[in-house]
């Protein structure tokens, strides 16, 4: 595996290259013997034989001159072959050369780590031996199709004695004579994809629960539509029809009776109303457009001021609060919010029901809870009626939880529900901030 350095062939430009080297020694040989030169260096003789040695003296300035590049050479690639064997030695894979007959020529140390054995044995050692018995005609099969030099070849195999799985990646060297093989663990990776393919055996489990219970819920809610709501009229009808035609027969006790069925009845009705809207939300789809929040909520409020003239409610609607959404879905989140805070604010001396936009700096630490997102309008409506334990805060979403007697104000504890399933198919987050004393503050945002 590892590389061989190629012997370039000479050619004119080379010559001429060398020639140029040759020339440029010889000057700097002359100039060194110029300065060293002293008179007693050249005896006396014949101008022959002052030539020869002024010769010999520049050949050997020459040499020592051509040492020191030697020298400096070779220490330059000592060191590129120290930093190439630690590459090839510490590779996270095992680096082999095999011939054709699979006879180990070369390896790494980390390919004699994978084998399980010292990289001193391993050459002219055969592969084979290392491969699982019920994978070898499988690798000679493989090994094969390299030499028929057709490019990469793969093949996964296990090792003897080992609970391991490896892939090889092969190709042929240029001559053909031997071929470079890359050895990788991949046992982890099968575990993982093992591990996935169960995973997804389990989720589709899952899924087809889920269907089924889907499938059960809306059966069930079928039934409350139809079986359910026919019965509680019948029983609010025959209540109201016995307090008409006969209140003269019935005391006090008899009419406060049947006035607590009709109230039953209707309670019972609206919350049939709520689980079926519940329900449709979850399966309507969602019909985005640019929705203008502050005119949909001075109409809710319009409409509250006009069913209760008697109530005083000072409302501050922001103006521009404008949102991406589904419009009918929003009319729903802003009523039952809006309706909740003109509700618990029934009881509360100069009421205030306050509709705008803020931003996770001015939201204190419910952005360092995870609560909303780090950016992006955070819309709020806040009131100062009647306030809650804030640790009872995130039960306010769920169905049919109500913090709030009947006794005090009336509700089916549906419709924060509705609002935290709108805003999360939004993509949104919804959460609570409260105070007993001060009220409610509900937050939303959409994704």
């Amino acid at each position: 595996m590892r590389p061989r350095m190629k012997q370039s062939k000479p050619d004119m430009k080379n010559g001429k290259a060398e020639a140029a080297g040759k020339t440029g020694l010889r000057l700097r040989a002359e100039e060194s013997l110029k300065k060293r030169r002293t008179a007693s260096d050249v005896p006396g003789t014949e101008a022959g034989i002052k030539k020869l040695l002024h010769e010999l003296q520049v050949n050997r300035i020459e040499l020592e001159m051509q040492n020191e590049e030697l020298r400096a050479a070779k220490a330059a690639i000592d060191a590129v072959f120290e930093r190439y064997n630690d590459l090839y030695d510490f590779a996270p894979v095992g680096y082999f050369t095999l011939d054709a007959a699979g006879i180990i020529g070369e390896v790494n140390l980390t390919g004699a780590s994978l084998l399980g054995t010292n990289r001193s044995g391993l050459v002219s050692k055969r592969f084979d031996s290392f491969v699982a018995a019920d994978d070898r005609q499988a690798f000679h099969a493989f090994l094969g199709k390299v030499f028929e030099g057709k490019g990469k070849e793969s093949f996964e195999m296990r090792l003897l004695n080992q609970d391991s799985l490896m892939r090889l990646e092969a190709v042929t060297s240029s001559g053909g004579q031997e071929c470079r093989v890359v050895l990788i663990d991949i046992t982890g990776l099968a575990r993982a994809e093992a591990e996935v393919m169960r995973l997804n055996r389990v989720l589709e489990g899952k899924v087809s629960e889920l269907s089924a219970a889907n499938e059960a819920l809306e059966s069930f809610i079928y039934s409350i539509s139809h079986d359910l709501r026919s019965p509680l009229r019948s029983m609010s009808e025959f209540a109201r029809i016995v307090l008409a035609d006969y209140a003269d027969r019935l005391d006090e006790q008899g009419k406060d009776y049947l006035g607590r069925v009709r109230r039953g009845a209707a309670k019972a009705n609206d919350l049939v109303e709520g689980i079926l809207e519940l329900s449709k939300i979850s399966k309507q789809e969602i019909n985005r457009s640019q929705v203008d929040m502050s005119g949909i909520a001075d109409s809710i409020i319009s409409e509250l001021r006009r069913s209760d003239p008697q109530r005083r409610v000072d409302a501050d609607i922001k103006e521009g609060l404008t949102v991406f959404a589904d419009r009918r879905l929003i009319e729903l989140v802003l009523s039952n919010v809006l309706r909740n805070a003109w509700k618990f604010t029934s009881k509360t001396k100069d009421p205030r029901i306050e509709f705008g936009k803020t931003s996770a700096d001015e939201t204190g630490p419910i952005s360092q809870a995870g609560l909303m997102p780090k950016t992006g309008p955070v819309f709020f409506i806040r009131d100062n009626g009647a306030g809650f334990d804030p640790a009872y805060a995130e039960k306010m979403f769920l169905p049919f939880h109500r913090l709030h007697g009947d006794s005090e104000f009336e509700g089916t504890g549906i419709g924060l529900a509705i609002v935290e399933q709108i805003i999360r198919r939004h993509g949104g987050k919804v959460w609570a901030e409260c105070d007993r004393e001060k009220g409610t503050t509900i937050f939303f945002t959409f994704g």
